[in-house]
Protein backbone atom coordinates (compact mmCIF):
# COMPACT_ATOMS: atom_id res chain seq x y z
CA UNK A 1 0.00 0.00 0.00
CA UNK A 2 1.41 3.55 -0.68
CA UNK A 3 0.29 6.99 0.28
CA UNK A 4 1.42 10.02 -1.65
CA UNK A 5 2.24 12.93 0.24
CA UNK A 6 3.42 16.46 -1.08
CA UNK A 7 5.43 18.78 1.77
CA UNK A 8 7.32 22.13 2.16
CA UNK A 9 10.63 21.87 3.48
CA UNK A 10 12.03 25.70 3.85
CA UNK A 11 11.98 26.97 0.40
CA UNK A 12 12.50 23.26 -1.09
CA UNK A 13 9.51 21.09 -2.06
CA UNK A 14 9.43 17.36 -1.81
CA UNK A 15 7.13 14.50 -3.35
CA UNK A 16 6.93 10.92 -1.21
CA UNK A 17 5.72 7.62 -2.47
CA UNK A 18 6.05 5.60 0.91
CA UNK A 19 5.13 2.15 1.25
CA UNK A 20 5.90 -0.59 3.93
CA UNK A 21 9.34 -1.90 2.69
CA UNK A 22 11.01 1.43 2.19
CA UNK A 23 10.81 5.14 1.22
CA UNK A 24 11.94 7.41 -1.66
CA UNK A 25 12.53 11.29 -1.38
CA UNK A 26 12.71 13.02 -4.61
CA UNK A 27 13.84 16.42 -4.64
CA UNK A 28 12.67 18.49 -7.53
CA UNK A 29 15.00 21.82 -7.07
CA UNK A 30 18.05 20.22 -7.95
CA UNK A 31 19.41 16.63 -9.62
CA UNK A 32 19.92 14.53 -7.32
CA UNK A 33 17.78 12.00 -5.82
CA UNK A 34 17.98 9.72 -3.02
CA UNK A 35 16.64 6.58 -2.05
CA UNK A 36 16.14 6.42 1.90
CA UNK A 37 15.50 3.04 3.39
CA UNK A 38 14.84 1.52 6.40
CA UNK A 39 11.97 4.19 7.38
CA UNK A 40 8.92 0.96 8.29
CA UNK A 41 8.08 3.06 11.95
CA UNK A 42 7.35 6.28 10.29
CA UNK A 43 5.45 4.69 7.13
CA UNK A 44 3.28 2.73 9.94
CA UNK A 45 2.85 5.76 12.02
CA UNK A 46 1.67 7.56 8.63
CA UNK A 47 -0.76 4.97 7.69
CA UNK A 48 -2.25 4.79 11.18
CA UNK A 49 -2.51 8.62 10.64
CA UNK A 50 -4.68 7.92 7.00
CA UNK A 51 -6.92 5.38 8.40
CA UNK A 52 -8.14 7.15 11.35
CA UNK A 53 -8.71 10.32 9.28
CA UNK A 54 -11.47 8.45 7.18
CA UNK A 55 -15.18 8.47 7.72
CA UNK A 56 -16.19 5.72 10.44
CA UNK A 57 -18.84 3.48 8.14
CA UNK A 58 -20.86 2.72 11.30
CA UNK A 59 -24.37 3.07 9.12
CA UNK A 60 -25.61 -0.56 6.53
CA UNK A 61 -25.14 1.22 2.58
CA UNK A 62 -28.88 1.59 2.70
CA UNK A 63 -29.58 3.73 5.20
CA UNK A 64 -26.41 6.16 4.66
CA UNK A 65 -28.40 6.29 1.13
CA UNK A 66 -31.50 7.35 2.89
CA UNK A 67 -29.31 9.67 5.09
CA UNK A 68 -27.56 11.14 2.35
CA UNK A 69 -31.00 12.06 0.87
CA UNK A 70 -33.02 13.30 4.08
CA UNK A 71 -29.82 14.76 6.53
CA UNK A 72 -30.43 18.15 5.06
CA UNK A 73 -33.79 17.81 3.29
CA UNK A 74 -35.30 21.38 3.55
CA UNK A 75 -38.48 19.70 3.22
CA UNK A 76 -38.36 17.57 5.87
CA UNK A 77 -35.73 19.07 8.84
CA UNK A 78 -38.24 20.83 11.14
CA UNK A 79 -35.18 21.39 13.54
CA UNK A 80 -31.63 20.80 14.90
CA UNK A 81 -31.02 19.77 18.67
CA UNK A 82 -27.80 20.95 19.54
CA UNK A 83 -27.91 23.26 16.90
CA UNK A 84 -23.97 25.00 16.07
CA UNK A 85 -22.40 22.15 18.08
CA UNK A 86 -20.91 19.08 16.90
CA UNK A 87 -23.70 17.12 18.75
CA UNK A 88 -26.42 19.52 16.12
CA UNK A 89 -28.55 16.49 14.63
CA UNK A 90 -31.99 16.79 12.60
CA UNK A 91 -35.22 16.30 13.64
CA UNK A 92 -37.01 15.04 10.71
CA UNK A 93 -41.23 15.75 10.42
CA UNK A 94 -43.75 14.30 8.58
CA UNK A 95 -47.45 15.58 8.87
CA UNK A 96 -51.04 14.33 7.95
CA UNK A 97 -54.14 16.45 6.55
CA UNK A 98 -55.82 16.15 9.73
CA UNK A 99 -55.36 17.47 12.77
CA UNK A 100 -54.04 14.53 15.39
CA UNK A 101 -51.41 13.13 17.76
CA UNK A 102 -48.22 13.90 17.91
CA UNK A 103 -45.04 11.71 17.89
CA UNK A 104 -41.31 11.95 18.50
CA UNK A 105 -39.26 8.88 17.65
CA UNK A 106 -35.67 8.78 18.98
CA UNK A 107 -33.43 6.34 17.46
CA UNK A 108 -29.46 6.08 18.47
CA UNK A 109 -29.54 7.37 22.07
CA UNK A 110 -26.56 4.34 22.68
CA UNK A 111 -24.81 4.37 19.53
CA UNK A 112 -23.78 0.62 19.83
CA UNK A 113 -27.36 -0.14 19.69
CA UNK A 114 -27.38 -0.13 15.81
CA UNK A 115 -30.86 -1.74 14.78
CA UNK A 116 -32.70 1.87 16.26
CA UNK A 117 -31.38 4.17 13.75
CA UNK A 118 -31.22 1.72 10.82
CA UNK A 119 -35.33 1.20 11.84
CA UNK A 120 -35.51 5.14 12.15
CA UNK A 121 -33.82 5.62 8.23
CA UNK A 122 -35.96 2.91 6.89
CA UNK A 123 -39.37 3.98 8.25
CA UNK A 124 -37.98 7.49 7.05
CA UNK A 125 -37.92 6.44 3.41
CA UNK A 126 -41.50 4.65 4.13
CA UNK A 127 -43.04 7.29 5.92
CA UNK A 128 -41.51 9.75 2.67
CA UNK A 129 -43.85 7.63 0.11
CA UNK A 130 -47.00 7.34 1.77
CA UNK A 131 -49.77 9.68 3.52
CA UNK A 132 -50.61 10.05 7.14
CA UNK A 133 -54.00 10.10 7.93
CA UNK A 134 -53.70 12.33 10.50
CA UNK A 135 -51.45 13.87 13.35
CA UNK A 136 -47.60 14.80 12.55
CA UNK A 137 -44.38 12.53 13.33
CA UNK A 138 -41.26 13.81 14.43
CA UNK A 139 -37.84 11.49 13.80
CA UNK A 140 -34.33 11.68 15.40
CA UNK A 141 -32.73 9.17 13.68
CA UNK A 142 -29.27 10.08 15.01
CA UNK A 143 -30.15 11.77 18.31
CA UNK A 144 -26.49 11.21 19.88
CA UNK A 145 -24.41 11.25 17.10
CA UNK A 146 -21.16 11.40 18.05
CA UNK A 147 -21.70 8.45 20.32
CA UNK A 148 -23.63 6.24 16.91
CA UNK A 149 -20.34 7.62 14.90
CA UNK A 150 -18.26 6.12 17.21
CA UNK A 151 -20.09 2.68 17.99
CA UNK A 152 -20.30 3.69 21.94
CA UNK A 153 -22.78 3.95 24.16
CA UNK A 154 -22.29 7.48 25.61
CA UNK A 155 -19.77 9.95 24.63
CA UNK A 156 -16.68 11.09 26.84
CA UNK A 157 -16.64 13.46 30.28
CA UNK A 158 -14.27 15.22 31.83
CA UNK A 159 -11.98 13.78 34.10
CA UNK A 160 -13.69 13.02 37.92
CA UNK A 161 -17.22 13.47 36.44
CA UNK A 162 -19.76 10.25 36.51
CA UNK A 163 -19.07 8.46 33.22
CA UNK A 164 -23.13 8.32 33.30
CA UNK A 165 -22.87 12.28 32.24
CA UNK A 166 -22.21 11.11 29.03
CA UNK A 167 -25.03 8.60 28.86
CA UNK A 168 -27.89 10.23 27.40
CA UNK A 169 -30.13 7.96 28.83
CA UNK A 170 -29.45 8.70 32.72
CA UNK A 171 -29.54 12.52 31.75
CA UNK A 172 -33.27 13.81 31.35
CA UNK A 173 -34.90 15.81 32.18
CA UNK A 174 -31.59 17.68 31.50
CA UNK A 175 -30.21 21.17 32.22
CA UNK A 176 -29.93 24.18 30.27
CA UNK A 177 -26.16 24.55 31.30
CA UNK A 178 -25.25 20.84 31.85
CA UNK A 179 -22.49 19.00 30.05
CA UNK A 180 -23.19 18.48 26.00
CA UNK A 181 -26.19 15.19 27.32
CA UNK A 182 -27.55 16.78 29.73
CA UNK A 183 -28.67 19.55 27.29
CA UNK A 184 -29.53 17.61 24.90
CA UNK A 185 -31.83 15.77 27.23
CA UNK A 186 -32.84 19.27 28.52
CA UNK A 187 -33.86 19.93 24.61
CA UNK A 188 -35.64 16.67 24.23
CA UNK A 189 -37.48 17.66 27.24
CA UNK A 190 -38.56 21.17 26.35
CA UNK A 191 -39.86 20.18 23.03
CA UNK A 192 -41.47 16.94 23.99
CA UNK A 193 -43.88 19.72 25.99
CA UNK A 194 -43.49 22.54 23.18
CA UNK A 195 -44.72 20.04 20.84
CA UNK A 196 -47.59 18.57 22.63
CA UNK A 197 -45.68 15.13 21.96
CA UNK A 198 -49.12 12.36 22.58
CA UNK A 199 -46.39 9.33 22.09
CA UNK A 200 -42.91 8.54 22.63
CA UNK A 201 -41.01 5.87 21.28
CA UNK A 202 -37.21 5.66 21.80
CA UNK A 203 -35.20 2.96 19.90
CA UNK A 204 -32.81 0.32 22.17
CA UNK A 205 -31.36 -3.22 22.31
CA UNK A 206 -30.26 -4.97 25.16
CA UNK A 207 -27.69 -8.11 24.71
CA UNK A 208 -29.41 -10.39 26.14
CA UNK A 209 -33.04 -11.79 25.85
CA UNK A 210 -35.99 -10.83 28.73
CA UNK A 211 -36.69 -14.54 29.18
CA UNK A 212 -33.64 -16.04 29.05
CA UNK A 213 -31.40 -15.20 32.25
CA UNK A 214 -33.11 -15.40 35.80
CA UNK A 215 -30.84 -14.32 39.57
CA UNK A 216 -31.56 -16.64 42.48
CA UNK A 217 -34.57 -14.77 43.03
CA UNK A 218 -36.03 -16.07 40.13
CA UNK A 219 -35.74 -12.26 38.70
CA UNK A 220 -35.64 -11.36 34.84
CA UNK A 221 -32.49 -9.03 34.07
CA UNK A 222 -32.02 -8.83 30.36
CA UNK A 223 -34.22 -6.51 28.43
CA UNK A 224 -33.78 -8.18 24.99
CA UNK A 225 -37.53 -8.33 23.36
CA UNK A 226 -39.55 -5.98 25.67
CA UNK A 227 -41.40 -2.66 26.11
CA UNK A 228 -40.52 -0.59 29.06
CA UNK A 229 -43.21 1.81 29.86
CA UNK A 230 -44.58 4.26 32.70
CA UNK A 231 -47.38 2.44 33.69
CA UNK A 232 -50.86 4.87 32.84
CA UNK A 233 -54.01 3.67 30.83
CA UNK A 234 -53.04 5.02 27.50
CA UNK A 235 -49.67 3.51 27.73
CA UNK A 236 -50.53 0.11 29.27
CA UNK A 237 -53.72 -0.40 26.48
CA UNK A 238 -51.02 0.43 23.86
CA UNK A 239 -48.41 -2.12 25.12
CA UNK A 240 -50.51 -4.91 25.50
CA UNK A 241 -52.05 -4.77 22.04
CA UNK A 242 -48.92 -3.91 20.39
CA UNK A 243 -47.21 -7.10 22.55
CA UNK A 244 -50.08 -9.06 21.59
CA UNK A 245 -50.13 -8.40 18.07
CA UNK A 246 -46.26 -9.04 17.45
CA UNK A 247 -46.27 -12.38 19.55
CA UNK A 248 -48.90 -14.04 17.44
CA UNK A 249 -46.17 -14.55 14.56
CA UNK A 250 -43.26 -15.28 16.87
CA UNK A 251 -43.05 -18.85 17.51
CA UNK A 252 -39.38 -18.67 19.38
CA UNK A 253 -40.28 -18.23 23.06
CA UNK A 254 -37.10 -16.33 23.65
CA UNK A 255 -37.88 -14.11 20.42
CA UNK A 256 -41.50 -12.94 22.26
CA UNK A 257 -42.25 -9.52 23.61
CA UNK A 258 -42.62 -9.16 27.16
CA UNK A 259 -44.01 -5.89 29.12
CA UNK A 260 -42.01 -4.47 31.67
CA UNK A 261 -43.19 -1.88 33.71
CA UNK A 262 -41.28 1.29 34.87
CA UNK A 263 -38.58 2.65 32.70
CA UNK A 264 -35.06 3.86 34.52
CA UNK A 265 -35.02 6.95 36.05
CA UNK A 266 -32.87 9.36 33.84
CA UNK A 267 -34.37 7.68 30.74
CA UNK A 268 -36.57 9.91 28.17
CA UNK A 269 -39.60 7.13 28.58
CA UNK A 270 -39.32 7.66 32.08
CA UNK A 271 -39.47 11.46 31.43
CA UNK A 272 -42.18 11.71 28.95
CA UNK A 273 -44.07 9.24 30.92
CA UNK A 274 -43.80 10.34 34.51
CA UNK A 275 -43.62 14.48 33.64
CA UNK A 276 -46.38 14.71 31.15
CA UNK A 277 -48.12 11.45 31.83
CA UNK A 278 -48.27 10.43 28.29
CA UNK A 279 -47.34 6.80 26.60
CA UNK A 280 -43.55 6.87 26.35
CA UNK A 281 -41.58 3.74 25.65
CA UNK A 282 -38.12 2.16 25.69
CA UNK A 283 -38.40 -0.56 22.86
CA UNK A 284 -36.01 -2.92 23.22
CA UNK A 285 -34.80 -6.07 20.72
CA UNK A 286 -32.18 -8.39 21.52
CA UNK A 287 -28.39 -7.94 19.84
CA UNK A 288 -28.26 -12.00 19.71
CA UNK A 289 -30.59 -11.34 16.21
CA UNK A 290 -29.87 -10.62 13.13
CA UNK A 291 -29.53 -7.13 12.38
CA UNK A 292 -32.45 -7.35 9.80
CA UNK A 293 -34.73 -9.32 12.19
CA UNK A 294 -34.44 -6.55 14.93
CA UNK A 295 -34.85 -3.50 12.57
CA UNK A 296 -38.24 -5.47 11.50
CA UNK A 297 -38.94 -5.89 15.25
CA UNK A 298 -38.56 -2.39 15.59
CA UNK A 299 -40.58 -0.90 12.47
CA UNK A 300 -43.53 -3.32 13.20
CA UNK A 301 -44.08 -2.22 17.08
CA UNK A 302 -43.74 1.53 15.50
CA UNK A 303 -46.12 1.03 12.64
CA UNK A 304 -48.26 -0.78 15.58
CA UNK A 305 -48.50 1.96 17.26
CA UNK A 306 -48.77 4.43 15.08
CA UNK A 307 -51.63 2.85 13.80
CA UNK A 308 -53.11 2.32 17.02
CA UNK A 309 -53.02 6.60 17.01
CA UNK A 310 -54.45 6.95 14.41
CA UNK A 311 -52.00 8.26 12.47
CA UNK A 312 -51.35 5.93 9.97
CA UNK A 313 -53.77 3.04 8.31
Amino acid sequence: MRILLRRQSGQQFYHETLDFSRCYLKRFRGKTQRAIVGRLPLTILLLLFWCAAQPRLYLTPAAQQIKQQVWNSQSLVHDYFMKGTKYQTPILRFAGPNPGPAVLILAGTHGNEPAGFEAAYRLIQQLANMELKAGEIFIVPEVNRLADSLNERRVSVPKGIPIEKGNLNRCYPGHPDGLPMERLAYQITQFIEAHHIGLLLDLHESPKFHLEYRDDKGNYHGLGQTLIYTPNEAATYLAMITADEMNETITDQLKRFSLVEQPIAGSAAWCAGTQFGIPAFTVETCKQLSLEERVDYQLRIVKIMLRESGIIE
